[in-house]
Parts: C-alpha cells; sequence; structure tokens
C-alpha cells in the first residue's frame, strides 16, 4: 500500500471540503437548519430507546421564527388578493370606456399628419398589406404615390378648407345664393367653381352642385373633349385619376354649370331633349343596319355552304348510308369463336359479328 505524505493528506482533505460545500451550496447536501422538522424529530429521539416515544416541543426561538413566517404568508395572501381586485376593476373599467361613444374620445394625432389608406383596396400577401392600385413597378405598372404628391395633395386641401378668413360683420357677410340664410360657404364651390353656396344647399340639392366627370357631360349633355378642355367656358377641379397614377388626371365639372351651357348650345331644355330624340333615332338606325349587314353575310356564307355541299354530291356522288339486314349465322371464324354475318341490302357490303 502506497504511503502519502502529510503534504498531500492535507491536499485531499482540502478538495474534499471544497466539494462538500459545493454539494450544499447547490442544494444537494442539506444543512441541518435546512432539514425537515420530521428529521428533527427523529433525530431528537434516542437511538438506543426505540419504544420510548416522547413529542417534540420547539424551543422558544422556533416557535418565534414560525410566528414571523405565518405572518408573513398571510401578508402575502392579502397581497396577491387584492391584485387580483384591482385587475378585475381595471378590466371593467376599461370594457365601460370602450362602450363610451366614439366622439367622446379625443384622438391623440392630428389626422392630417398621416396619409389616408383605404384598406378595403388592399391584398393581403400574408407579409403585409400592400395597396393593389399603387403597387411598385416591379410587381405593377402602376406608381405608387410619392411625399411629394402627398404633401401636395395636403396643401390643396389645407388652402380650400384652412385660410378661408371669417366674417368681421355678421350683417354684411355674403349669404348663400340658395338658401339666403348661411353665410359660411363650401370652400369647394368657392374657390374653384366660384358659387357663393353654402355646404347644407350643396348635400341637399344635387342635381345642381354634384360633380360630374368628362363622360358623364359628354353623355348627358353632350358636350365636346374641345369645348370640356376649354378654361374660359367651364371651371373644373383637377384631382390625381384614383384608378391609376399613370392615366391622365381627372377633371370634375358642377353640374349646374355644365347643364347651362349645354342649355345655352342646344336651345334650352328642349332642344337638348331633341338631340338627345335625334341620337337615340340614329343609334336604332345604325343598329338595324348593322344587324342586315350581318344577315346579308349570314345568308351568302349559307348559300356557299349549299352549292359546295351540291358540288360534291355531284362529284362524288351522295354520301351512302348502309341499311344491314338481320344476323345470320356465319359459323366459327379463324380463332374458334362463332361469329354472326350482316349484310347491306343495297350495297351488298357485309359484316362480322361476334355473338355473345
Amino acid at each position: 500500500m502506497m504511503n502519502l505524505s502529510e503534504q498531500q493528506k492535507q491536499q485531499i482533505e482540502l478538495n474534499r471540503q471544497k466539494a462538500l460545500a459545493r454539494l450544499k451550496q447547490r442544494g444537494i447536501i442539506k444543512t441541518p437548519q435546512q432539514l425537515p422538522v420530521s428529521s428533527t424529530k427523529q433525530n431528537a429521539l434516542p437511538a438506543e430507546n426505540g419504544n420510548n416515544k416522547r413529542s417534540f416541543e420547539p424551543t422558544p426561538e422556533q416557535k418565534q421564527a414560525i410566528q414571523v413566517n405565518r405572518e408573513k404568508a398571510q401578508e402575502r395572501l392579502k397581497q396577491r388578493q387584492q391584485n387580483l381586485r384591482d385587475a378585475s376593476s381595471n378590466e371593467n373599467s376599461t370594457i365601460e370606456q370602450q362602450k363610451k361613444p366614439l366622439e367622446k374620445i379625443r384622438p391623440s394625432v392630428r389626422r392630417q399628419d398621416y396619409i389616408e389608406y383605404d384598406f378595403s383596396t388592399m391584398k393581403n400577401s400574408y407579409g403585409g398589406f400592400i395597396n393593389s392600385e399603387e403597387m411598385l413597378d416591379g410587381g405593377d405598372s402602376k406608381r405608387a404615390k410619392t411625399l411629394e404628391d402627398w404633401q401636395e395633395e395636403q396643401k390643396n386641401r389645407r388652402m380650400l378648407f384652412e385660410e378661408e378668413m371669417p366674417a368681421f360683420n355678421m350683417s354684411s357677410a355674403p349669404r348663400c345664393d340658395e338658401c339666403g340664410i348661411n353665410i359660411e360657404m363650401d370652400p369647394l364651390m368657392k374657390k374653384v367653381f366660384h358659387l357663393q353656396i353654402c355646404k347644407t344647399c350643396v348635400k341637399n340639392h344635387p342635381e345642381k352642385y354634384s360633380l360630374l366627370t368628362k363622360t358623364e357631360c359628354k353623355e348627358d349633355y353632350f358636350v365636346t373633349d374641345p369645348e370640356l378642355s376649354d378654361v374660359s367656358l367651364l371651371d373644373r377641379l383637377d384631382k390625381p385619376n384614383p384608378h391609376s397614377g399613370t392615366f391622365s388626371r381627372m377633371q370634375l365639372f358642377v353640374r349646374c354649370q355644365v347643364e347651362q351651357y349645354a342649355f345655352k348650345k342646344w336651345g334650352g331644355e328642349e332642344g337638348l331633349d331633341k338631340e338627345w330624340q335625334r341620337r337615340e333615332e340614329g343609334r336604332s338606325v345604325r343598329k338595324e343596319k348593322k344587324y342586315q349587314q350581318k344577315l346579308k353575310e349570314m345568308r351568302l356564307k349559307t348559300r356557299a355552304q349549299e352549292y359546295t355541299t351540291r358540288l360534291k354530291e355531284f362529284k362524288h356522288g351522295k354520301k351512302h348510308v348502309h341499311d344491314f339486314s338481320d344476323a345470320r349465322d356465319g359459323g366459327v371464324n379463324m380463332d374458334g369463336v362463332k361469329v354472326q354475318i350482316r349484310r347491306c341490302l343495297d350495297c351488298g357490303l357485309e359484316i362480322e359479328e361476334i355473338g355473345l
């Protein structure tokens, strides 16, 4: 057996103590203070007398520690119940706040500071919402709205709706030409179309102050493109095309001005109605003429097909249709299968049928 020196024994003892300390720190080996009460009771009993059982009486220090722990546990229980009550009260207050009308909730930001998007026109690409009408050149030929376009749009809006000065004298202020009561004019009608009309009258009289596109002006009032392009004849509102940024800009006209110019051009309402009647009759005549032309072409085509069919019959004869007789016994063929024979009554062609 190898004899260890005194220094080696000290090193081994030191390593053993370090290992025990690490195990105690991890909780693998518990200290006497961490042992449960049951184990303390068992250790308190005398080992030599197993039948002599006596009750364990805690010391005053242990009783005081138990009382302190009980008070701490009760305090934690009260704190947890209080937190649950606070959470339920906050939830109820949030629900009540959501039930309030939206007009009582003040927005935290101004709406004009952000670009407005219509989510109903957007397509979900599962990577974020992308506007299908304003995609970049990589996905579509339609041009997206740039920051400069949006700033110009906001500038025009502020020019229309925010730069109107209030009237100093209410009695001498200009009033609406339609109702003669309101003094607050519609800024769009005043600045663009030079009409003294209030917002209420614009909303209540769409037959006069609704906006028309160029197509509607041409179809309803028979105004030509050169007349609509003339700035001196009609006022117009120029806006970006809502269908695509690459299309030409959209022009809107107020109905009363277009109607007034159309009456002047066609001689009043009766003249406009006569022009509409004349165009409808011309459209019906053109439609009937086109129908007759198509009918004539169809007849010529049918006649040519009939002539071609007769020419083939004259050259090759009429197409023969076989009229076979009843089946009769034909014996057995090369494969040993019983067959039946049918014969054409006109040309004498015979065919064999396998009897099943």
